[in-house]
């Protein structure tokens, strides 16, 4: 995992949550099931993260990171799954295991970003120190929550990649 990232130095805990939080908005995480071609998609992932978090990342090192994600998510499983019950859960084998797999599961995320910030933040949020994505975030209305909650079991009839 220590690799040198593509472009340069390894991501911080920090830049790794701010990816995870603008990964975890449900418009993002639809566009990334549906589009192989998706270079658009992490430069705007970039610029969210360079507003809402102040982490500067190029779409490159963003792409790459996302995929280094979901590589190291299926190898913590297979290793968990070989490894058997006795060896604790698959997140010994991989930091923020279970962020990841709720972003890649649609897992308890109707807020998406606001969620995830919870969960990655949980005390911070709270003691004012994260600037939290005021506006953006906050433009789910209950009815779009409602369509999310609705397709949240994984079954994404419209492009299953």
């Amino acid at each position: 995992n220590d690799v040198a990232e593509e472009g340069g130095r390894h991501w911080t805990d920090d830049e790794v949550r701010a990816l995870l939080c603008v990964w975890a908005d449900w418009r993002i995480r639809e566009r990334l099931k549906c589009t192989l071609r998706n270079k658009s998609i992490f430069q705007e992932m970039a610029r969210q993260m360079q507003r809402n978090f102040g982490v500067v990342r190029n779409w490159k090192q963003c792409r790459t990171k996302y995929k280094n994600l979901k590589y190291d998510y299926k190898t913590a499983r297979s290793a968990h799954a070989a490894g058997g019950s006795t060896a604790g859960g698959p997140g010994k084998y991989m930091k923020f295991f279970d962020e990841v797999e709720a972003i890649l599961l649609d897992r308890g995320l109707e807020n998406g970003t606001t969620e995830m910030q919870k969960r990655l933040y949980d005390g911070e949020i709270a003691a004012g120190r994260i600037k939290t994505t005021a506006g953006h975030a906050a433009q789910t209305t209950a009815s779009e929550t409602e369509v999310v909650i609705e397709i949240d079991d994984g079954m994404h009839p419209v492009c299953n990649t």
